[in-house]
């Protein structure tokens, strides 16, 4: 299985050399650079990542960065670089590490590149046009909505199984490939991977003869979508915490961020707590017996929310079976250039709230700081009725670990998509940036790993997987309509 394993990362970068690929003025860097880079890159991974070797074993780590080593044979540019590493960077299987190319290269895209003109949502697995930004006229047929067949011969979940290997997610977890790509990013990332296109030969499901799109710059895009669709003013007030009473027997929480930040500003509440508290109480004056949690659209946040918002539906417990860095501290050398540092914790921090063990690693303590259980007090207004749960692909960090102890638990029926944060926990805290000084390509690298203390209910690498699947149609997705929402109300709560 292993050996399989490994077959199938060097097939996946021996892919990617197949054809030449024109991606833009940009000068090329000398290979030995290169190289030296790639070495900064290996080291920062295998040395800092606590969690690098949780989903991918080593030796297919190590297997595929000498794949890319072989292939080093020539200067190449900086977007040639980061379709070799950027595959790399993925095998972490953490959505915590992320790569990010230097700023001119947005800049450039933004001036010179032309690009795929359509911008595009996928909803599940299918792709569909949102915004038809072409030089195309099409009044006879409305674009919007179409859903996408194929690009130039592939299919959309052809082209996400090569694009999508250029950003991580957590374990196995696929949706995230697909949900990431929306807007335009799904444009971007096709060029990231094939390079400058000049056409698009696009087949539209229900529309007989696949249409022709030129590609465009950015600024002849904005010019289509400004003078085809009239833009809609933008609520100024973000609302990241709400609570209704949809009616006597269901009440609605959707608490969209976990970040205290957001909430101070956003919120009139300005903390989670008060905000819970708050809600609680009313719940318990009206004996309202179903809440509905949303956490669809919570990327996650402050360490500790998750915990507080479990607080209100179940028992404390030790959530964490541990939370753990490889090291300190990592030293990157190459032996050429100079040598870079990444620490996780300060003096103080390393000392009290975390011990050494006997393999160099730290693990925190149960009795300082945030420790290891689910919450420190439990709330007044707890509630004992119905629970449902809201996920999905965006539901990631503190969310689902919010998630993962409520479908841990069982005390609560999801609704939505799979998870986009792993059951088993994530790779998170103290990420630490290394920008490799050639390429000037920045890797974001987490420290913290997060073991959660989960029942064993679901499959290895995946992330919580709804009761009920529910995907959005288009009309419900482009009216902003809760789709989940609705199927419960209408399926799942009897009136």
């Amino acid at each position: 299985m292993k050996r399989n394993f490994i077959n199938i990362i060097l097939c996946c970068f021996s892919i990617q050399f197949a054809t030449a690929q024109d991606f833009g003025p940009f000068p090329k860097i000398d290979k030995v650079k290169l190289l030296n880079d790639l070495e900064l890159l290996h080291q920062g991974l295998d040395r800092f990542h606590s969690g690098m070797y949780w989903y991918t074993p080593k030796d297919s780590v190590y297997s595929a960065f000498e794949a890319v080593r072989d292939k080093l044979t020539k200067d190449l540019n900086v977007l040639e670089f980061h379709k070799l590493i950027a595959p790399l960077v993925a095998l972490s299987r953490e959505d915590h590490t992320n790569i990010y190319r230097p700023q001119i290269i947005k800049e450039t895209i933004n001036k010179e590149i032309s690009l795929f003109p359509l911008k595009t949502v996928f909803l599940g697995k299918n792709l569909h046009c949102v915004l038809n930004g072409s030089a195309l006229n099409l009044d006879e047929i409305a674009l919007e909505g179409k859903q996408i067949e194929s690009i130039n011969g592939e299919t959309p979940k052809s082209i996400v199984n090569k694009i999508g290997n250029f950003f991580a997610s957590d374990g196995y977890i696929r949706s995230v490939k697909y949900s990431d790509l929306k807007d335009f990013n799904f444009s971007t990332h096709y060029f990231f991977y094939y390079g400058e296109v000049d056409e698009f030969v696009v087949k539209f499901k229900n529309i007989e003869a696949p249409i022709i799109f030129k590609a465009q710059k950015s600024s002849a895009i904005r010019e289509h979508l400004k003078t085809r669709y009239v833009t809609a003013k933008k609520d100024e007030k973000k609302e990241v915490l709400e609570f209704k009473v949809i009616n006597e027997s269901v009440a609605y929480l959707g608490i969209h961020t976990f970040s205290n930040d957001d909430i101070r500003d956003y919120s009139k509440d300005k903390k989670l707590s008060v905000f819970l508290e708050n809600s609680f109480r009313s719940i318990q004056a009206q004996n309202i017996p179903n809440i509905v949690v949303d956490v669809s659209q919570n990327g996650g946040g402050s360490e500790g929310n998750e915990g507080l918002l479990y607080s209100y539906f179940g028992k404390n417990y030790q959530k964490y079976k541990k939370v753990r860095t490889k090291t300190q501290k990592a030293v990157l050398d190459n032996g050429t250039d100079k040598a870079i540092k990444l620490k996780a914790f300060g003096p103080l921090e390393r000392l009290l709230t975390n011990k050494k063990m006997e393999d160099g690693s730290l693990e925190r303590r149960t009795s300082f700081g945030k420790g290891l259980m689910a919450y420190k007090k439990a709330p007044k207004h707890k509630f004992n009725g119905q629970t449902f749960v809201i996920i999905s692909p965006v539901t990631y960090s503190g969310s689902s670990e919010f998630s993962n102890m409520m479908y841990s638990q069982g005390l609560a029926t999801f609704v939505g998509q799979e998870t986009g944060g792993g059951y088993l926990g994530n790779t998170s805290g103290y990420s630490k940036a290394l920008v490799l000084p050639h390429s000037e390509i920045k890797i974001t690298i987490p420290a913290l790993q997060f073991v959660m203390n989960v029942e064993n209910k679901l499959p290895f690498g995946r992330g919580v997987i709804p009761h009920h699947e529910v995907i959005p149609t288009f009309e419900e997705y482009s009216k902003g309509e809760n789709a989940s929402l609705n199927y419960i109300l209408e399926n799942l709560i009897q009136q």
